[in-house]
Protein backbone atom coordinates (compact mmCIF):
# COMPACT_ATOMS: atom_id res chain seq x y z
CA UNK A 1 0.00 0.00 0.00
CA UNK A 2 1.82 3.22 -1.29
CA UNK A 3 2.16 5.26 2.02
CA UNK A 4 -0.67 8.01 2.68
CA UNK A 5 -0.10 12.14 3.49
CA UNK A 6 -1.90 14.20 5.67
CA UNK A 7 -2.29 18.04 5.45
CA UNK A 8 -3.23 19.59 8.99
CA UNK A 9 -4.09 22.90 9.19
CA UNK A 10 -1.34 25.34 10.81
CA UNK A 11 -1.46 26.03 14.46
CA UNK A 12 0.09 27.63 17.69
CA UNK A 13 3.12 26.79 18.28
CA UNK A 14 3.48 24.67 21.44
CA UNK A 15 5.82 22.85 23.72
CA UNK A 16 4.18 19.78 25.79
CA UNK A 17 3.03 16.71 24.55
CA UNK A 18 0.22 15.08 26.04
CA UNK A 19 0.66 11.50 27.92
CA UNK A 20 -0.53 7.91 26.98
CA UNK A 21 -3.09 6.81 29.34
CA UNK A 22 -5.25 3.86 29.58
CA UNK A 23 -8.38 5.51 28.65
CA UNK A 24 -7.26 7.78 26.04
CA UNK A 25 -4.12 10.54 25.96
CA UNK A 26 -6.32 12.96 27.51
CA UNK A 27 -3.95 13.63 30.84
CA UNK A 28 -5.75 10.61 32.84
CA UNK A 29 -2.28 9.71 34.31
CA UNK A 30 -4.44 7.51 37.31
CA UNK A 31 -7.51 6.68 35.68
CA UNK A 32 -9.76 4.30 38.22
CA UNK A 33 -10.24 0.48 37.64
CA UNK A 34 -13.32 -1.06 37.03
CA UNK A 35 -14.69 -4.53 36.07
CA UNK A 36 -15.30 -4.90 32.24
CA UNK A 37 -19.59 -4.02 32.05
CA UNK A 38 -21.86 -6.04 30.32
CA UNK A 39 -23.45 -4.61 27.70
CA UNK A 40 -26.97 -3.09 27.86
CA UNK A 41 -29.57 -4.70 25.53
CA UNK A 42 -29.40 -2.93 22.19
CA UNK A 43 -31.55 0.32 22.27
CA UNK A 44 -32.97 -0.64 18.39
CA UNK A 45 -36.16 -1.75 18.07
CA UNK A 46 -36.83 -4.79 15.10
CA UNK A 47 -39.88 -4.84 12.89
CA UNK A 48 -42.72 -6.94 14.71
CA UNK A 49 -46.48 -7.36 14.96
CA UNK A 50 -46.75 -4.52 18.03
CA UNK A 51 -44.26 -2.26 16.23
CA UNK A 52 -45.82 0.82 14.58
CA UNK A 53 -43.79 0.59 11.17
CA UNK A 54 -44.62 4.35 10.62
CA UNK A 55 -42.68 5.16 14.05
CA UNK A 56 -40.06 2.45 12.82
CA UNK A 57 -39.00 4.47 10.04
CA UNK A 58 -39.55 7.61 10.94
CA UNK A 59 -36.75 6.70 13.93
CA UNK A 60 -34.05 6.05 11.33
CA UNK A 61 -34.69 9.52 9.74
CA UNK A 62 -31.63 11.65 10.33
CA UNK A 63 -30.74 14.17 12.75
CA UNK A 64 -29.14 16.93 10.92
CA UNK A 65 -30.59 18.73 8.03
CA UNK A 66 -27.97 20.43 5.29
CA UNK A 67 -29.63 23.48 4.38
CA UNK A 68 -27.96 26.11 1.79
CA UNK A 69 -27.68 29.90 3.07
CA UNK A 70 -30.79 32.44 2.47
CA UNK A 71 -32.91 28.81 1.90
CA UNK A 72 -35.37 26.86 4.13
CA UNK A 73 -36.03 23.02 5.42
CA UNK A 74 -38.48 21.55 6.76
CA UNK A 75 -38.16 18.85 9.83
CA UNK A 76 -40.79 16.14 10.24
CA UNK A 77 -41.35 16.36 13.67
CA UNK A 78 -42.68 12.34 13.63
CA UNK A 79 -39.72 11.28 14.90
CA UNK A 80 -39.73 12.48 17.95
CA UNK A 81 -43.35 10.57 18.83
CA UNK A 82 -41.66 7.63 17.31
CA UNK A 83 -38.63 7.67 19.77
CA UNK A 84 -41.04 8.17 22.84
CA UNK A 85 -43.03 5.26 21.65
CA UNK A 86 -40.16 2.61 20.35
CA UNK A 87 -38.12 3.20 23.26
CA UNK A 88 -40.35 3.05 26.26
CA UNK A 89 -38.20 0.90 27.95
CA UNK A 90 -35.04 3.34 27.93
CA UNK A 91 -36.89 7.16 28.04
CA UNK A 92 -39.67 5.76 30.49
CA UNK A 93 -43.52 5.33 28.94
CA UNK A 94 -44.37 8.86 27.96
CA UNK A 95 -47.87 9.29 26.00
CA UNK A 96 -47.65 12.13 24.17
CA UNK A 97 -50.09 11.48 22.13
CA UNK A 98 -53.22 14.59 22.20
CA UNK A 99 -50.04 17.16 23.23
CA UNK A 100 -49.38 20.61 21.67
CA UNK A 101 -45.76 20.72 19.90
CA UNK A 102 -43.83 23.49 20.18
CA UNK A 103 -40.75 24.09 17.93
CA UNK A 104 -37.80 26.24 19.54
CA UNK A 105 -34.80 27.47 18.32
CA UNK A 106 -32.35 26.38 21.19
CA UNK A 107 -29.33 27.93 19.83
CA UNK A 108 -27.13 29.30 16.93
CA UNK A 109 -23.88 30.24 16.39
CA UNK A 110 -24.43 33.65 14.61
CA UNK A 111 -27.01 35.93 15.52
CA UNK A 112 -30.02 36.72 12.89
CA UNK A 113 -28.81 32.55 11.21
CA UNK A 114 -32.21 31.45 11.40
CA UNK A 115 -34.73 33.98 10.67
CA UNK A 116 -37.64 31.93 11.51
CA UNK A 117 -39.10 28.71 13.07
CA UNK A 118 -43.02 27.49 13.15
CA UNK A 119 -45.21 24.49 12.69
CA UNK A 120 -46.48 24.46 9.02
CA UNK A 121 -49.84 25.43 9.66
CA UNK A 122 -53.00 22.95 8.65
CA UNK A 123 -51.14 20.03 10.10
CA UNK A 124 -51.71 17.10 12.64
CA UNK A 125 -49.89 17.47 15.65
CA UNK A 126 -47.31 14.02 14.69
CA UNK A 127 -47.84 14.60 11.27
CA UNK A 128 -46.68 18.01 11.43
CA UNK A 129 -43.41 19.82 10.39
CA UNK A 130 -41.25 22.70 11.29
CA UNK A 131 -40.59 25.27 9.05
CA UNK A 132 -36.67 26.34 9.45
CA UNK A 133 -35.67 29.60 7.59
CA UNK A 134 -31.86 30.47 7.27
CA UNK A 135 -30.15 34.35 6.81
CA UNK A 136 -27.88 34.16 3.89
CA UNK A 137 -24.76 33.12 6.28
CA UNK A 138 -23.11 29.79 7.03
CA UNK A 139 -23.29 28.75 10.85
CA UNK A 140 -25.18 26.03 12.58
CA UNK A 141 -28.48 25.71 14.73
CA UNK A 142 -30.50 23.06 16.89
CA UNK A 143 -33.93 23.18 16.57
CA UNK A 144 -35.80 21.25 19.14
CA UNK A 145 -39.52 20.12 19.36
CA UNK A 146 -40.79 21.00 22.72
CA UNK A 147 -44.17 18.78 24.06
CA UNK A 148 -45.88 18.33 27.35
CA UNK A 149 -43.20 20.31 28.84
CA UNK A 150 -40.16 19.10 27.79
CA UNK A 151 -37.78 18.83 24.41
CA UNK A 152 -38.73 15.49 23.32
CA UNK A 153 -36.12 15.82 20.22
CA UNK A 154 -33.89 18.18 18.74
CA UNK A 155 -32.20 18.45 15.11
CA UNK A 156 -28.64 20.14 13.85
CA UNK A 157 -29.26 22.45 10.70
CA UNK A 158 -26.02 22.98 9.07
CA UNK A 159 -26.14 26.39 6.94
CA UNK A 160 -22.98 25.65 4.34
CA UNK A 161 -22.66 25.48 0.73
CA UNK A 162 -21.09 22.43 0.68
CA UNK A 163 -23.25 20.06 -1.27
CA UNK A 164 -21.09 16.32 -1.01
CA UNK A 165 -24.38 14.89 -2.73
CA UNK A 166 -23.85 16.96 -5.72
CA UNK A 167 -22.63 15.35 -9.09
CA UNK A 168 -20.21 17.64 -9.11
CA UNK A 169 -19.42 18.73 -5.06
CA UNK A 170 -20.32 22.19 -4.76
CA UNK A 171 -17.47 24.45 -2.15
CA UNK A 172 -15.83 21.38 -1.37
CA UNK A 173 -14.68 17.48 -2.07
CA UNK A 174 -15.23 14.16 -0.90
CA UNK A 175 -12.21 11.88 -0.52
CA UNK A 176 -12.58 7.95 -0.70
CA UNK A 177 -10.63 5.81 1.18
CA UNK A 178 -9.24 2.05 1.20
CA UNK A 179 -8.21 0.60 4.37
CA UNK A 180 -7.06 -2.82 3.83
CA UNK A 181 -4.79 -2.23 0.13
CA UNK A 182 -7.09 -4.14 -1.83
CA UNK A 183 -7.90 -1.42 -4.21
CA UNK A 184 -11.50 -1.68 -2.96
CA UNK A 185 -12.88 1.37 -1.93
CA UNK A 186 -14.12 1.29 1.58
CA UNK A 187 -15.18 5.03 2.80
CA UNK A 188 -16.15 8.21 0.55
CA UNK A 189 -15.46 11.27 3.29
CA UNK A 190 -16.54 14.47 3.85
CA UNK A 191 -13.27 17.08 3.14
CA UNK A 192 -14.30 18.44 6.52
CA UNK A 193 -15.61 17.85 10.28
CA UNK A 194 -19.36 17.87 10.56
CA UNK A 195 -20.74 21.30 11.34
CA UNK A 196 -17.75 23.15 9.96
CA UNK A 197 -18.26 26.91 8.49
CA UNK A 198 -15.70 27.18 6.14
CA UNK A 199 -17.56 29.31 3.38
CA UNK A 200 -15.00 28.44 0.52
CA UNK A 201 -14.31 25.45 -1.93
CA UNK A 202 -10.83 24.74 -0.81
CA UNK A 203 -9.69 24.98 2.49
CA UNK A 204 -6.44 26.48 2.71
CA UNK A 205 -3.92 26.98 5.83
CA UNK A 206 -5.16 30.44 7.62
CA UNK A 207 -5.71 30.33 11.12
CA UNK A 208 -9.59 31.79 10.24
CA UNK A 209 -9.86 28.50 7.73
CA UNK A 210 -8.37 26.44 10.44
CA UNK A 211 -11.41 27.40 12.78
CA UNK A 212 -14.30 27.59 10.58
CA UNK A 213 -13.23 23.88 9.29
CA UNK A 214 -13.05 22.64 12.99
CA UNK A 215 -17.15 22.04 13.01
CA UNK A 216 -18.49 20.94 16.13
CA UNK A 217 -18.25 18.14 19.24
CA UNK A 218 -20.07 15.14 19.68
CA UNK A 219 -19.98 13.11 22.84
CA UNK A 220 -19.57 9.76 21.57
CA UNK A 221 -23.24 8.16 20.82
CA UNK A 222 -25.15 11.35 21.18
CA UNK A 223 -27.07 13.08 18.01
CA UNK A 224 -26.66 16.65 19.49
CA UNK A 225 -23.51 18.78 19.00
CA UNK A 226 -21.60 21.02 21.62
CA UNK A 227 -19.72 24.32 20.16
CA UNK A 228 -16.03 23.82 19.82
CA UNK A 229 -13.57 26.33 21.01
CA UNK A 230 -13.21 30.11 20.30
CA UNK A 231 -9.50 30.21 19.39
CA UNK A 232 -6.67 28.21 19.26
CA UNK A 233 -5.15 27.87 22.61
CA UNK A 234 -3.70 25.26 24.29
CA UNK A 235 -4.57 24.80 27.81
CA UNK A 236 -2.55 23.02 30.93
CA UNK A 237 -2.99 19.38 32.20
CA UNK A 238 -4.69 21.36 35.02
CA UNK A 239 -6.61 24.05 33.53
CA UNK A 240 -10.16 22.69 33.87
CA UNK A 241 -11.82 25.98 34.18
CA UNK A 242 -11.95 26.87 30.61
CA UNK A 243 -15.15 26.73 29.14
CA UNK A 244 -14.95 29.97 26.25
CA UNK A 245 -16.06 28.17 23.54
CA UNK A 246 -17.36 29.59 20.08
CA UNK A 247 -20.36 31.83 20.77
CA UNK A 248 -23.87 30.56 20.60
CA UNK A 249 -26.79 32.81 20.49
CA UNK A 250 -30.99 32.68 21.31
CA UNK A 251 -33.92 33.24 18.80
CA UNK A 252 -32.98 37.18 19.92
CA UNK A 253 -29.45 37.11 19.23
CA UNK A 254 -28.56 37.19 22.72
CA UNK A 255 -25.35 35.54 24.13
CA UNK A 256 -25.93 32.44 25.85
CA UNK A 257 -23.01 31.93 28.76
CA UNK A 258 -21.11 28.44 29.24
CA UNK A 259 -20.76 27.17 32.89
CA UNK A 260 -19.72 23.96 34.18
CA UNK A 261 -22.45 22.78 36.62
CA UNK A 262 -24.74 25.48 37.09
CA UNK A 263 -24.93 28.60 36.26
CA UNK A 264 -24.58 30.19 32.77
CA UNK A 265 -27.38 30.62 30.16
CA UNK A 266 -26.09 28.10 27.33
CA UNK A 267 -24.29 25.18 27.68
CA UNK A 268 -23.78 23.35 30.68
CA UNK A 269 -22.25 20.43 31.97
CA UNK A 270 -23.80 17.77 34.73
CA UNK A 271 -23.40 14.20 36.45
CA UNK A 272 -25.47 11.63 35.05
CA UNK A 273 -27.24 10.12 38.05
CA UNK A 274 -25.24 8.11 40.02
CA UNK A 275 -28.13 5.07 40.76
CA UNK A 276 -28.90 1.96 39.18
CA UNK A 277 -31.65 3.49 36.60
CA UNK A 278 -30.50 4.32 33.21
CA UNK A 279 -31.27 8.31 32.81
CA UNK A 280 -28.37 8.71 30.32
CA UNK A 281 -30.33 7.66 27.22
CA UNK A 282 -33.26 10.18 28.68
CA UNK A 283 -31.24 12.60 29.87
CA UNK A 284 -29.29 13.34 26.59
CA UNK A 285 -33.24 13.70 24.59
CA UNK A 286 -34.32 16.19 27.10
CA UNK A 287 -31.17 18.31 27.96
CA UNK A 288 -29.40 18.69 24.01
CA UNK A 289 -27.61 21.64 25.87
CA UNK A 290 -25.75 19.59 28.28
CA UNK A 291 -22.87 17.90 28.16
CA UNK A 292 -23.30 14.69 30.49
CA UNK A 293 -20.23 13.56 32.62
CA UNK A 294 -20.48 9.55 34.24
CA UNK A 295 -20.83 9.50 37.58
CA UNK A 296 -18.08 8.21 40.28
CA UNK A 297 -15.15 9.30 37.69
CA UNK A 298 -16.83 6.84 35.07
CA UNK A 299 -16.10 7.65 31.63
CA UNK A 300 -19.34 6.81 29.78
CA UNK A 301 -22.22 9.56 29.81
CA UNK A 302 -25.07 6.70 29.07
CA UNK A 303 -25.94 4.59 32.28
CA UNK A 304 -23.67 5.47 35.07
CA UNK A 305 -24.34 3.38 38.44
CA UNK A 306 -21.56 2.01 40.95
CA UNK A 307 -18.42 0.99 39.47
CA UNK A 308 -19.66 -2.56 40.15
CA UNK A 309 -22.35 -2.94 38.38
CA UNK A 310 -21.67 -0.38 35.25
CA UNK A 311 -23.69 -1.03 31.92
CA UNK A 312 -22.88 0.25 28.85
CA UNK A 313 -24.31 0.48 25.17
CA UNK A 314 -21.96 -0.19 22.48
CA UNK A 315 -24.46 0.34 19.22
CA UNK A 316 -25.70 3.89 19.48
CA UNK A 317 -23.48 4.47 16.45
CA UNK A 318 -22.97 1.56 15.00
CA UNK A 319 -26.25 -0.87 14.88
CA UNK A 320 -27.51 -3.94 13.72
CA UNK A 321 -29.17 -1.90 10.27
CA UNK A 322 -26.31 0.16 9.74
CA UNK A 323 -27.08 3.92 10.84
CA UNK A 324 -28.65 4.49 13.77
CA UNK A 325 -31.32 6.66 15.28
CA UNK A 326 -28.89 8.75 17.58
CA UNK A 327 -26.52 9.11 14.55
CA UNK A 328 -25.27 12.95 14.50
CA UNK A 329 -24.64 12.95 10.36
CA UNK A 330 -27.22 14.07 7.88
CA UNK A 331 -29.29 11.98 5.30
CA UNK A 332 -27.15 9.77 3.31
CA UNK A 333 -23.81 9.83 5.76
CA UNK A 334 -23.15 8.40 8.92
CA UNK A 335 -20.71 8.41 11.31
CA UNK A 336 -17.62 5.53 10.07
CA UNK A 337 -17.50 2.51 11.28
CA UNK A 338 -14.57 -0.64 10.86
CA UNK A 339 -14.28 -2.46 7.81
CA UNK A 340 -12.42 -5.71 7.15
CA UNK A 341 -11.45 -6.65 10.56
CA UNK A 342 -9.49 -2.98 10.21
CA UNK A 343 -9.55 0.38 11.68
CA UNK A 344 -11.21 2.76 9.54
CA UNK A 345 -8.31 4.87 8.83
CA UNK A 346 -5.84 1.91 8.66
CA UNK A 347 -2.68 2.85 6.75
CA UNK A 348 -2.95 6.70 7.87
CA UNK A 349 -0.54 6.19 10.43
CA UNK A 350 2.31 6.40 7.95
CA UNK A 351 1.36 9.91 7.00
CA UNK A 352 3.39 13.20 6.58
CA UNK A 353 2.20 16.39 6.37
CA UNK A 354 2.66 18.09 3.13
CA UNK A 355 -0.64 16.44 1.16
CA UNK A 356 -3.53 14.44 2.30
CA UNK A 357 -5.41 11.44 1.41
CA UNK A 358 -8.35 12.77 3.41
CA UNK A 359 -8.45 16.64 3.24
CA UNK A 360 -8.03 19.07 6.46
CA UNK A 361 -7.60 17.69 10.13
CA UNK A 362 -7.94 21.13 11.73
CA UNK A 363 -6.43 20.92 15.36
CA UNK A 364 -9.96 21.00 17.27
CA UNK A 365 -9.05 19.73 20.31
CA UNK A 366 -11.90 18.49 22.30
CA UNK A 367 -13.92 19.04 25.57
CA UNK A 368 -12.62 16.94 28.61
CA UNK A 369 -14.98 15.04 30.70
CA UNK A 370 -12.71 15.12 33.52
CA UNK A 371 -12.75 18.82 33.64
CA UNK A 372 -17.11 18.74 33.70
CA UNK A 373 -16.59 19.30 29.73
CA UNK A 374 -13.80 22.33 29.58
CA UNK A 375 -12.27 22.70 26.43
CA UNK A 376 -8.75 21.57 25.87
CA UNK A 377 -5.64 21.10 23.49
CA UNK A 378 -6.84 23.51 20.28
CA UNK A 379 -4.34 24.10 18.06
CA UNK A 380 -2.37 21.29 19.39
CA UNK A 381 -4.40 18.03 18.22
CA UNK A 382 -8.05 16.71 17.38
CA UNK A 383 -9.71 13.35 17.77
CA UNK A 384 -11.94 12.32 15.53
CA UNK A 385 -14.79 9.21 16.39
CA UNK A 386 -15.46 6.24 14.70
CA UNK A 387 -18.68 4.42 15.62
CA UNK A 388 -17.02 1.22 16.41
CA UNK A 389 -16.23 0.78 20.22
CA UNK A 390 -13.98 -1.41 21.68
CA UNK A 391 -14.76 -3.91 24.43
CA UNK A 392 -14.30 -2.96 28.17
CA UNK A 393 -15.13 0.17 29.97
CA UNK A 394 -16.48 3.32 28.99
CA UNK A 395 -14.07 3.88 25.66
CA UNK A 396 -14.97 4.45 22.26
CA UNK A 397 -12.01 4.40 19.28
CA UNK A 398 -11.20 7.43 17.52
CA UNK A 399 -8.48 8.71 14.95
CA UNK A 400 -5.45 10.60 17.18
CA UNK A 401 -3.26 13.34 16.16
CA UNK A 402 -1.67 15.86 17.74
CA UNK A 403 1.58 17.89 17.63
CA UNK A 404 4.61 15.71 18.98
CA UNK A 405 7.16 17.91 19.91
CA UNK A 406 10.13 15.46 20.76
CA UNK A 407 9.54 14.56 17.00
CA UNK A 408 8.63 17.49 15.64
CA UNK A 409 6.33 16.31 13.52
CA UNK A 410 2.10 15.13 13.82
CA UNK A 411 1.68 11.45 15.37
CA UNK A 412 -0.71 9.94 13.84
CA UNK A 413 -2.53 6.58 15.28
CA UNK A 414 -5.27 4.24 15.95
CA UNK A 415 -6.70 5.43 19.76
CA UNK A 416 -9.51 5.36 22.06
CA UNK A 417 -11.03 8.18 24.51
CA UNK A 418 -13.79 8.36 27.25
CA UNK A 419 -17.06 8.38 25.40
CA UNK A 420 -17.95 11.37 27.52
CA UNK A 421 -15.47 13.33 25.77
CA UNK A 422 -16.61 15.91 23.25
CA UNK A 423 -14.74 15.49 19.90
CA UNK A 424 -15.04 15.94 15.82
CA UNK A 425 -16.72 13.99 13.27
CA UNK A 426 -15.97 12.74 9.43
CA UNK A 427 -18.93 11.66 7.97
CA UNK A 428 -19.04 9.13 5.17
CA UNK A 429 -21.66 8.20 2.84
CA UNK A 430 -24.20 5.58 4.25
CA UNK A 431 -23.49 2.63 1.12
Amino acid sequence: MKMKKLLLLPALLLTLSVGNVACSYHNDDNPNEYPDPQPEPEPEPEPGPDINQKYLEAAYTSNCFMVKPGQSVDIPILKAFAMWNLYAEWLGETDLMGLTPEPVLLWQDLPGLITNVGLIPGQQAEEGSIAVSTADKVGNAVIGIRIGGAIRWSWHVWVTRYDPDAELVAYGKIYTWDNNGDGVVDYTFMDRNLGATIDKAIIENTAADSLAACGLMYQWGRKDPFPGDHDFRRSNSTDYNYFESKPIYDASGTLLTERSATGGTGIRSVKTDTDLTRTGLAKSILEPMTVLLGAEGYSDWYCSSKPTEIKKCDTLWCGTRGKTPFDPCPEGWRVPANKNDKFIWNGLENATTDYSALGVFPYAGFRYRAGGGCLKNSGFGVSIWSGTPPTGIGNAHELSIYISPSEKRPIIKSDVSCRSDGQSIRCVKDA
